[in-house]
């Protein structure tokens, strides 16, 4: 038996929230991922476009027998699993959770305890149970000195025999992933019935899975997917449950501080929300990350503790063990003597080697408290790498104020390529990001050698007017020429970034002629972010240039649209008449970004009957095209000429088919954006009705 019947009940319940530590569950879902969304899956925004209507939760994830779930820090991927682990195994089944940092150096059985090797054995002599697996974070495990190659080995070994039998789910950040080492070690046993045809065995052998035959009824073998971004039904659902008295109070200003994207982050919300209700505003998330430490460092009230820590000693322990953390490599600490179970605690960091100077009751306390949690057999972690990152920079600055030299710093922070090329060790580039805004020698140092660590990491918007400017410039002297060198900076970062006082810098670095393409949109977004109205007529020139990037042209027209340009009714003619400049990929982009205020219902219908969707391909069109139907504001009498507009072009040319009885339509992509306006009418004449309704 390969896979038993979908998981318990008690997986519908896929949603993850924060109250006093406690997890808590509502929906969370997740999306497949073709070739073509994977690269963008670092951006919530792009998620959260493509709609929630074909994602999936924890029941259908469960169905297949390898998982790959691929999503950006602060997304709720490890909670999610551990949740599920925890709902799996509340069940009775066989379920596992390990971090691979942990998994790279320990056996498996050695990460247990005495329930969870018992229920491991039954399960191996049972020949029938299907196990589920949890790998957590192949991004942290390359931070360590821990070899992905030899954790999957261990695991390999440890379940030898029974890979037919166990479902596996590994997490990580968009980072480079070796797919191949996963298919060859944890393989999935192809199952040959017997008795089978020709064709089926033909089937078997050439790797032809029987999902392809079957339809979506079975489910793939391998599955790699995204964990969707949270909802703005459930910002308000989180927010209410982190005691925001007014969630939609909350939500407005998030839209007006444009920081939607952030929000859609679990672990990044909770801070919005802490925020919200101690200072009714949003603030800067240096300013959150440090509230968010004082707050989890705070002495528990559930217990009685055993030493008493001032706050300023709390705050210095936990940035010794953070810096300590990340130097070693060793991610996480050792609690008690249950770490050393299987011999083997080389890869917990001990205490009290690096607090020589705490009693035991000290060490044990502070590790118990919020800031800190359970990370497997006798040990704890930071609840997050950026409190990691933050409290490892606050030692530094600590310790150079009490006399530590600059130069010892930054051979903690730099290191020196074999051709002699300067640059910040990977492991401590946002935690000299944090230095950088605090020391202005380890900025001069980054801007120098990767200015873009300045603005991929930490908090930007701390940084004073005139180092913006700076870094800004050395980013554009450093990567501005050439051609695509794969970064991008977060967009939240970029709004982060952004201020009036860069207006003119930005105008200044664009017309020097900049050749990366990846530089030019980065100033295309800073325009749109500050906003910067000068900017434009860069704009305009870059969305009507054919030889641009696509990605160019999008944000350029994100641009105008931001600054409201009466230039947009011109770039929809051209739409309309100038096919040429239009290709359909690029349309297939702009059109969501237009309605309904940038375009009327007859010019969009005359430009959508040039798109064409390639049949069984995966296209962001209708997802993008369907979740703007859904939440932009639309007057009645848009979408009743809207839904005329789609109803003629999916009814031009259809045919009847004799032998199957069924019409066709030559346009069977529109379908889904005609449902979604008719049910978005339906939507309001029921509101109509409910506010006009005699109340009781």
């Amino acid at each position: 038996m390969y896979l038993a019947s979908p998981v318990s009940s008690a997986s519908l319940y896929s949603f993850m929230t924060f109250q006093d530590d406690k997890l808590s569950r509502t929906h969370r879902s997740f999306r497949d991922l073709s070739d073509e969304t994977s690269n963008a899956v670092a951006q919530a925004s792009i998620l959260a476009q493509m709609g929630w209507s074909d994602a999936f939760g924890w029941s259908e994830l469960l169905r297949s027998q390898r998982v790959l779930i691929v999503s950006e820090a602060g997304s709720g991927k490890t909670h999610e699993c551990r949740a599920e682990h925890a709902a799996l195994w509340d069940a009775g089944e066989p379920s596992f959770f390990f971090e691979l940092a942990e998994l790279s150096s320990n056996n498996p059985p050695d990460l247990l305890d005495s329930a969870e090797q018992q229920r491991f054995d039954a399960w191996r002599i049972s020949q029938s149970d299907v196990a589920t697996i949890f790998l957590d974070s192949i991004d942290e495990l390359k931070l360590t000195v821990g070899s992905f190659e030899g954790a999957l080995k261990r695991l390999s070994k440890a379940i030898n025999g029974q890979l037919g039998r166990v479902r596996i789910v590994i997490t990580t950040r968009p980072v480079q992933i070796e797919r191949a080492l996963i298919q060859k070690l944890l393989p999935v046993p192809e199952k040959v019935e017997l008795g089978a045809s020709e064709e089926s065995f033909a089937d078997t052998v050439m790797n032809r899975h029987t999902n392809e035959k079957n339809g979506k009824d079975e489910p793939p073998q391998w599955r790699h997917v995204a964990l969707m971004p949270l909802s703005d039904d459930q910002i308000r659902e989180m927010a209410a449950i982190q005691g925001v008295p007014d969630a939609e109070a909350l939500l407005k200003d998030i839209r007006k501080r444009d920081a939607v994207d952030f929000a859609r982050r679990p672990q990044d919300l909770i801070e919005l929300c802490a925020d919200w209700r101690d200072h009714r505003r949003i603030r800067t998330h240096r300013e959150q990350v440090a509230n968010n430490i004082a707050i989890k460092l705070k002495p528990r009230t559930d217990l009685r503790e055993k030493a008493q820590l001032t706050a300023q000693k709390a705050f210095d322990g936990a940035s010794r063990l953070a810096l300590a953390a990340l130097l070693t490599r060793k991610l996480t600490l050792r609690h008690s003597a249950e770490a050393d179970k299987g011999g083997e605690s080389s890869t917990a960091l001990d205490p009290t080697t690096i607090l020589t100077d705490w009693t035991a009751a000290e060490c044990a306390t502070l590790l118990e408290r919020a800031l800190f949690g359970f990370a497997g057999y006798g040990r704890v972690r930071f609840h997050h790498r950026s409190v990691i990152e933050y409290l490892a920079a606050q030692r530094l600055d600590t310790l150079l104020n009490r006399g530590m030299s600059i130069k010892a710093v930054k051979r903690l922070l730099f290191a020196e390529t074999p051709q002699g090329i300067k640059v910040v060790k990977p492991s401590m580039r946002p935690v000299a990001a944090w230095l950088a805004f605090s020391r202005h020698t380890i900025f001069g140092e980054v801007r120098d050698c990767e200015p873009d660590v300045l603005l991929d990491h930490a908090d930007p918007e701390s940084l004073t007017p005139e180092l913006r400017i700076d870094a800004l410039r050395a980013y554009v002297k450093q990567y501005g020429q050439g051609s695509w060198r794969g970064m991008h900076v977060p967009r939240m970062q970029v709004h982060r970034f952004a201020s009036d006082d860069l207006g003119p810098e930005v105008l200044r670095l664009w017309n020097i002629g900049i050749e990366n393409p990846e530089v030019r949109v980065l100033l295309l977004e800073l325009i749109a972010a500050v906003p910067i109205q000068a900017g434009a007529d860069i704009a305009y020139s870059v969305l009507m240039r054919t030889d641009a990037e696509v990605g160019e042209r999008i944000d350029a027209l994100d641009v105008l649209v931001k600054l409201n340009d009466s230039r947009i009714d011109a770039v929809t003619r051209s739409m309309e008449t100038e096919p040429e400049v239009w290709p359909d990929r690029l349309l297939k982009n702009l059109v969501p970004r237009l309605i309904p205020k940038h375009i009327a219902v007859d010019r969009l219908c005359r430009i959508l009957v040039r798109i064409v969707l390639e049949p069984r391909s995966f296209d962001i069109f209708n997802h993008l095209w369907v979740i703007s139907i859904s939440e932009i504001d639309f007057s009645s009498d848009y979408l009743n000429a809207l839904r005329e507009g789609l109803t003629d072009l999916v009814a031009d040319g259809v045919t009847w088919h004799h032998e199957q009885c069924h019409v066709t339509s030559p346009r069977p992509h529109f379908l889904a954006t005609l449902a979604a306006v008719c049910v978005r009418q339906v939507k309001m004449v029921m509101f109509r009705l409910l506010s006009f309704a005699p109340v009781c």
